[in-house]
């Protein structure tokens, strides 16, 4: 029972000091809905004035104007807050009724304009409130009709205004379940699309299992069994095919942990990305590997996390592929902060024609150049990082016979 009355009591504030729902027209005519009732309004108003002139008070013009104003009010405000238009329309109405003397011959103490806004206002807060609300909108209107109305009908007037609010209560409540539907299928289609994308993802993670991985593992397992297999394998191969499993090992473990993100549909976990301090450690790593690698880092050197992960992508695409087209050629990484700017350039030599690797620009030293000069993904990929924050790249060999890679990144980062 409290909580019946705590409804009533909610639906009763609502009524007498209640805001109106907002109203989020999605039509070029519901936005213009406003800006037509305020013309209606003016129309209206002047078609009172008119009306008031001739049955209303014998009073100036001033007056018999702002009479006018207030029975219109109502209208320039049912498109926007309809049930604050008929708080005003309600208490217009007494006003109306005990200060305007509109000739007694009518059987309703009202101009027409209002007789014929009345139905529109109460029409519309059906529409846009609650049941409990309209409750005591009709509550209300029926108080006003039998006080004020002279006409013996008031029973036709009041099931008039019953009707109204019923249709528009029916008509509030039929859009509600036709926005719930909406909403429901919207829910509905995007279940399906992340359906779509997760078989999509677990469909890459499958075949990147089946042709990636695998070929990984196979690397990973001939490094490891060609000193058993192969007979009298120096002490370098057997390290430098030891390094290859190791490596071949982490990339497995990279390739799982990717392919557990692709078939997760959940947000994965996000590690820390490089940083411009990480060189260091790519340049020891590469040092490991046997690559004759020189650097002069930036200690101190502050740069966004952007320009940061940038600088290490492309020294660690370009230190692979020195390694990959030049082996054995010493690598030089060069860094420049600049005011605006910071500079990373990585030169290789020539590589060394004894190890068997291509040398020379033509076969695409510290680079992805080869095959009639092409680019290919290394290449690609660098300078996608390098533009993707605004910044320049450049490759390519020098008159030395090697190669060189630069970048120019921007401080300020304008993708």
């Amino acid at each position: 029972m409290r909580s019946v009355w705590k409804v009533v009591l909610r639906d009763l504030r609502t009524f007498l000091i209640g805001p109106d729902p907002p109203v989020r027209p999605r039509t070029r005519l519901g936005r213009s809905l406003p800006t037509i009732g305020v013309v209606v309004a003016i129309l209206c108003g002047l078609a009172s004035y008119e009306y008031l002139r001739g049955n209303g008070p014998h009073v100036g013009s001033l007056f018999l104007a702002l009479d006018a104003a207030l029975i219109v009010a109502p209208i320039g405000l049912v498109a926007t807050r309809p049930l604050l238009a008929w708080r005003v329309a309600w208490l217009v109405a007494v006003y109306t009724y005990l200060a305007v003397d509109i000739d007694q011959g009518t059987p309703w103490p009202w101009s027409p304009v209002q007789m014929l806004s009345y139905p529109v206002l109460l029409a519309v807060a059906a529409v846009r409130h609650r049941r409990g609300v309209l409750v005591w909108v009709g509550l209300s209107a029926t108080l006003l009709v039998v006080g004020t109305v002279r006409s013996q009908n008031i029973a036709g007037l009041l099931l008039a205004v019953t009707a109204i609010l019923v249709i528009g209560d029916q008509v509030r409540r039929r859009r509600e379940v036709q926005a719930a539907l909406a909403q429901e299928e919207e829910r509905t289609e995007l279940a399906q699309a992340r359906r779509a994308v997760a078989e999509e993802r677990n469909r890459i993670a499958r075949e990147m299992h089946d042709v990636v991985a695998h070929h990984m593992s196979l690397i990973a397992v001939r490094a490891e069994t060609a000193v058993y297999r192969i007979d009298g394998v120096p002490p370098a191969v057997a390290e430098e095919l030891a390094a290859i499993a190791g490596t071949s090992r982490e990339a497995l473990v990279e390739m799982r942990r990717l392919l557990g993100v692709l078939r997760s549909t959940e947000t994965p976990l996000v590690e820390p990305q490089p940083v411009l301090d990480d060189l260091t450690r790519l340049v020891h790593d590469a040092r490991e590997a046997g690559v004759d690698v020189t650097f002069d880092p930036l200690p101190g050197a502050t740069v966004p996390p952007a320009v940061g992960l940038a600088a290490f992508r492309i020294a660690q695409e370009a230190l692979s592929n020195a390694r990959r087209h030049a082996a054995g050629a010493p690598v030089h990484i060069a860094l420049a902060l600049g005011p605006s700017a910071l500079d990373l350039s990585v030169r290789n030599t020539a590589g060394d024609p004894s190890s068997g690797a291509p040398s020379g620009a033509g076969s695409g030293d510290a680079g992805d150049a080869g095959d009639s000069g092409g680019e290919r993904h290394g290449l690609l990929g660098m300078r996608e990082r390098a533009t993707a924050i605004g910044g320049t790249f450049e490759a390519g060999p020098d008159a030395a016979g090697g190669y060189t890679v630069h970048a120019t990144l921007p401080l300020e980062v304008t993708p």
